[in-house]
């Protein structure tokens, strides 16, 4: 039996039972892109003690979901208001049924009245003094609407968003177009949209440059339809298996689509070439099994290291670095199955054979001279090429250990977002919006008169007010009454301090509401929030050490009471921290796993291991120079590192394929390398043109992490194929030797 003889059973068959799982397929990618949804709170795992914190901190006082609007002219004189507060608080009537989307409002006209009246009667200066970069602007006029969202916003937080701008409507001499909105909620929103804004458009792009640089190398319409198809089921496919596999698809995830749809084309044109190759000496039904046994061990062994690149990202603690490594894996895997099954039953069943292939020999021999050349210089220079390259590996790690990494949210868009806009317009206009939430645990609080615990958080308050980054505060004591000191002698002023620690004792289920206080096991708990900017770049790590000092300091001799340290900066600062582990240990695992592969492969420790140097050098050669200019590395620049190098060793297993079947062959190392140029030099480049460019679309992006991983695999696949025409056949004329029995030693 012939080795196509598969394809002629059973060819008919495979193409009906793909065709026959594509609406199954399609309807799990329709289930995968509808389900889209992004919080960053939600990127760390709980185990995590910033995560469990926080998770403590929102089960006793709430989350922190809510929405800052403001416009201009919102003053505290504005009767809008008032009146756009009474229809945020209006349930939902568009809706089957009524639903509520924001379960408190505050206004800080509200406030400032409640703070103004019984039972405090501050001055309004007093009150609006507190109120200051919180409710209040810095101009003592501006302020703004707080909308704290429900249970129901929680699950819908786009149909919430879209609510507090259709109420501007309801308000007259007020419009959606008016309304300056940010906070956590609208932040999940703004990266729904920013990752799925224009991405049909950049698919679209993205499936066109692919098109024409196959169609440029094919020269046959059939062969780029059938390679192209082949990409767009296995993207879908990668969709699907996310949806029926029941993980929620997020931003990151969406990349894993793009990735392995130009992974397939690459795989595929790989495939489409050996078999053009053997049409010179073959019918083309015999030369879909010659070239089916030809690139069965190196695609094989490309989706395995490729996998195992991804898949070495799975031991990030960061979420949707972690989920990206697992299903980029899965889906690189599958469609290596898709490829070998199904492209060569329809290359069997629809044969290729234009006579433009055949011309093309003639033109490929054109390339002959260049690969003579590059043979023959690599080879000259082979130990010049190879200390060179560890001498730029070399300086490239010094820049490595300067790299700094970010998970901030104004990395996340760019500059030029509305979303950032917005942020920067209320944090200039109101106050500041990025929290850092401390809780003072005070233990036995009988044993301390209300009004001396009030002090202390008050002192606690001012602390805090004197870190430098920190712009507003607020707890209890922010709409308690003015408390006179405890030093101050005479029967008036122990009076004046019962009357006032009196009216604190009647108005403690008041903070308990507001929640500013929590009574626990016997214990109070305290809240202190304070807020720093977003814009700001602030290093998060040395902010909450300084918020440590100050506290403690403040605390001093008091040991019952116990400082809680919770909100967004701790788990940002966290964040950021596993992200610069996670790049190094990925990289580090996946490097480890690909040099035993090739370490095999190669049957030679030394071989194999600096085999490795054409793949890691672009990686880290980017990330070096990215240290060395000071540019943060994100998720998405997070996510290159690993998955460039999988990618890398792609073009070097091809290559290195034909290099020791030349050497097995008995020809000279020049010859084997010679050899390897003529049988894949060409798809290399057509491959890494493919990939790099069909990614490059993807640049044009509003999301920052998608447009920088995009930027990066483009960079980093161009240096890979330079590597690996320039520096693989330098290292292996090093370290191989021309008689094949030498491998037996």
């Amino acid at each position: 039996m012939s080795q196509s003889a598969w394809q002629d059973r059973y060819g008919w068959f495979i193409l009906a039972f793909f065709l026959a799982i594509t609406p199954v397929v399609m309807y799990g990618t329709k289930g995968a892109w509808d389900g889209i949804k992004n919080r960053v709170e939600d990127w760390l795992p709980e185990s995590f003690e910033e995560t469990k914190r926080l998770i403590w901190f929102h089960e006793r006082f709430g989350t922190d979901e809510l929405l800052m609007i403001s416009w201009n002219g919102c003053t505290l004189d504005d009767p809008r208001v008032s009146k756009y507060k009474d229809q945020l608080q209006t349930p939902d009537a568009s809706e089957s049924e009524p639903i509520t989307w924001f379960r408190e409002v505050i206004t800080g006209q509200e406030a400032l009245a409640s703070m103004t009246s019984d039972p405090l009667n501050l001055p309004r200066e007093v009150a609006i003094e507190r109120l200051k970069g919180w409710l209040v602007g810095p101009d003592q006029e501006q302020t703004c609407v707080i909308a704290i969202v429900s249970e129901q916003g929680e699950n819908n937080r786009a149909g919430a968003v879209e609510f507090a701008y259709d109420a501007a409507k309801l308000v007259d001499g007020l419009g959606r177009d008016d309304l300056v909105v940010a906070g956590t909620t609208r932040d999940g929103v703004a990266i729904d949209q920013a990752s799925k804004s224009s991405l049909d458009m950049l698919n679209l792009g993205s499936f066109a440059v692919c098109i024409v640089i196959m169609g440029i190398g094919f020269r046959s319409l059939r062969a780029t339809l059938m390679v192209f198809v082949l990409a767009i089921f296995c993207e879908q496919l990668s969709m699907a298996v996310m949806y029926y596999s029941g993980q929620q698809m997020d931003s990151v995830l969406t990349l894993v689509a793009n990735l392995t749809y130009v992974l397939s084309i690459s795989s595929g044109v790989h495939l489409v070439n050996y078999y053009r190759e053997s049409l010179v000496e073959r019918s083309p039904y015999e030369s879909v099994g010659w070239a089916l046994r030809s690139a069965l061990v190196p695609c094989l062994l490309s989706a395995g290291t490729t996998a195992v690149g991804m898949m070495s990202l799975a031991i990030s603690n960061i979420r949707p670095v972690a989920n990206f490594g697992v299903y980029a894996a899965v889906s690189i895997l599958a469609a290596a199955v898709v490829l070998l099954v199904w492209l060569p039953a329809a290359m069997y069943k629809f044969p290729l054979n234009p006579p433009a292939w055949h011309q093309g020999v003639q033109k490929a021999s054109r390339l002959r001279p260049l690969w003579d050349f590059l043979a023959r210089s690599t080879f000259t220079l082979r130990w010049v090429i190879l200390i060179g390259s560890l001498v730029v590996i070399g300086v490239c790690l010094v820049g490595v250990q300067k790299i700094s990494t970010s998970a901030q949210l104004h990395d996340l868009f760019r500059e030029d977002a509305p979303i950032l806009r917005d942020y920067d317009w209320l944090e200039e206009k109101v106050g500041p919006l990025i929290p850092i939430e401390v809780v003072l645990r005070i233990k036995n609080p009988a044993e301390i008169q209300t009004d001396e615990r009030f002090r202390i958080v008050q002192r606690v308050q001012k602390s805090l007010e004197g870190v430098k980054e920190i712009s507003a505060t607020m707890s209890a004591a922010t709409f308690a009454p003015i408390i006179p000191e405890k030093d101050v002698k005479g029967w008036r002023a122990s009076m004046e301090r019962a009357a006032v620690r009196k009216k604190l004792d009647s108005q403690l289920s008041k903070y308990v509401s507001m929640n500013y206080l929590r009574v626990e096991d016997g214990d109070e708990l305290w809240r202190i929030s304070a807020r720093v900017r977003a814009a700001d770049r602030l290093h998060y790590g040395e902010l909450m050490q300084r918020v440590r000092d100050a506290v403690d300091k403040t605390l001093g001799d008091l040991p019952q009471i116990e400082p809680i340290y919770s909100g967004s900066v701790p788990l940002i600062f966290k964040a950021q921290s596993e992200m610069l582990s996670d790049l190094i240990k990925s990289f580090g695992l996946a490097f480890v796993m690909i040099a035993g592969i090739m370490m095999i492969l190669l049957r030679n420790v030394l071989t194999g291991l600096f085999s490795m140097v054409p793949n890691i050098l672009p990686t880290l050669l980017a990330f070096g120079t990215m240290g060395f200019l000071g540019v943060q590395v994100e998720i998405g620049s997070l996510l290159t590192a690993s998955a460039a190098l999988g990618i890398a060793v792609d073009d070097s297993l091809h290559f290195i394929s034909w290099f020791r079947k030349g050497l097995a062959a008995g020809k000279t190392r020049q010859e084997a390398t010679r050899l390897a140029y003529e049988h894949c030099g060409l798809a290399m480049t057509q491959t890494s043109l493919i990939c790099s460019l069909g990614l490059l679309v993807f640049s044009l992006s509003p999301f920052t992490p998608i447009s920088r991983f995009a930027w990066l695999m483009f960079g980093l696949l161009m240096i890979a194929l330079l590597c690996d025409l320039l520096i693989l056949p330098a290292i292996l004329y090093c370290f191989t030797r021309e008689k094949p029995k030498a491998s037996t030693e």
